[in-house]
């Protein structure tokens, strides 16, 4: 009886030695994958061993411009024998320009369409506007640049600006000569092109 319970225990340490062998041949196995697998990440991965640089150029450029605008002169009702037999009648304008910072230049007005032939030029205007229905009547009226009606708004030299990329607005100073006693009753007008430079 003794010796075949002895050769079972024989029996039993040689199945767990032979299934320790087992196990760990299986974690041998895993470990050596594992392995491997870092490996190959390992090798995919770059290793970098310095760093290169280029400066990249970044340009651009803005233009020179301008847009105007004009506000009309509107003179309303001239009376040549009484209130404008001496004063004459004035009214307000305007000219708005927007210029990209730093343009400068000049805003010059025209002599108008209906300017006197033969004794009107850019340097000194002799406007006049022309009656609606009778083209041979004529109301003559002047434009300055300064409130005192001095300095007549021309289209030689014009008026200067400078350019700041916002709205820039400028008064135009209107006047209808006093005592022009030979203008007929009606309505009156003319048309002036306003041109700025830059």
């Amino acid at each position: 009886m003794v010796a075949p319970i002895h050769c079972r225990k024989l029996l039993l340490k040689k199945k767990e030695k032979s299934m320790n062998i087992k196990f760990n041949q299986r974690n041998l196995k895993i470990a050596i994958s594992a392995a491997t697998a870092l490996g190959i990440v390992a090798v995919s991965m770059p290793a970098y061993a310095g760093t290169g640089t280029s400066n990249m150029t970044v340009s651009s450029s803005i233009d020179t411009a301008c847009s105007i605008s004009t506000t009309n002169i509107s003179f309303g009702a001239y009376d040549a024998v009484v209130a404008n037999a001496s004063a004459p009648l004035t009214a307000l304008g305007g000219v708005s320009s927007t210029c990209t910072v730093g343009a400068g230049g000049n805003i010059k007005i025209g002599q108008g369409l209906n300017a006197v032939p033969d004794s009107s030029s850019d340097a000194d205007p002799d406007r006049q506007m022309v009656h609606a229905t009778d083209s041979t009547k004529f109301l003559k009226y002047e434009i300055f640049s300064d409130s005192d009606r001095l300095v007549e708004w021309e289209n030689a030299t014009g008026v200067p600006y400078t350019g700041t990329g916002g709205a820039e607005a400028l008064v135009v100073y209107g006047s209808v000569n006093a005592g022009q006693t030979s203008a007929i009753a009606g309505s009156y007008s003319d048309t002036l092109i306003v041109t700025i430079n830059y």
